[in-house]
C-alpha cells in the first residue's frame, strides 16, 4: 500500500524525499509536510504539517490552550506536540478500492485549512473565548483546491 500511495503523491506532482526509514517529506505552497507510512497497518494514513506553532513562540498555558482550540473546533485534523510545536495530523484508514489522489488531495486541503483557522482565528484572536466548539470553520477554504504541482521543490 506505501508503494500505491506514493505513486499517488508522484501523480500528483509531489517530489517525495525519503527523511529516515519512517517518514517521507514533500512540499506543497511553500509548506513542508510529512507522510509516515506505517508498516504494522498499511490501510492507516497519517500525513502531518509540522511545527505550525513553535514551543518557544508561546507559554505553556497558551500552547495547550491554541491546541485545544484547535482540536475541538477542526473535524478531522487534529493538533499534536511534535517536532518542538504544534503540529498538525490527518489520519485516517483507507478502506477499499478508494480514489487515492482525491484522498490524498482532501487531506492536505484539511490540514491547510487547518492552518488558516490558526493563523486567522486563533493566534490574531486568543482572547475570544466565545467558540462552543461545535463549528467546523474550514468551509471557507474549499476555494483552495489542492491540484496537481508541476514543479515542486523537494523537502530539505
Amino acid at each position: 500500500m506505501k508503494e500505491l500511495i506514493l505513486e499517488a503523491f508522484k501523480a500528483l506532482g509531489f517530489k517525495m524525499k525519503a527523511l529516515d526509514e519512517t517518514a517521507y517529506g514533500f512540499s506543497y505552497e511553500g509548506r513542508s509536510y510529512l507522510f509516515f507510512p506505517n508498516e504494522k497497518d498499511e490501510d492507516f494514513l497519517n500525513i502531518a504539517l509540522p511545527c505550525v506553532v513553535e514551543d518557544r513562540d508561546t507559554d505553556d498555558e497558551t500552547f495547550h490552550q491554541i491546541m485545544d482550540k484547535l482540536n475541538s473546533t477542526l473535524k478531522y485534523v487534529k493538533a499534536y506536540k511534535a517536532f518542538e510545536g504544534i503540529t498538525l495530523f490527518y489520519e485516517r484508514e483507507l478502506i477499499g478500492d478508494e480514489d487515492l489522489k482525491m484522498v490524498l488531495r482532501k487531506m492536505i486541503h484539511h490540514l491547510d485549512a487547518g492552518l488558516y483557522l490558526l493563523h486567522r482565528d486563533i493566534i490574531t484572536d486568543d482572547d475570544d473565548d466565545s467558540d462552543s466548539g461545535d463549528n467546523d470553520d474550514t468551509d471557507g477554504c474549499e476555494d483552495a483546491e489542492v491540484t496537481e504541482v508541476k514543479d515542486n521543490d523537494e523537502v530539505a
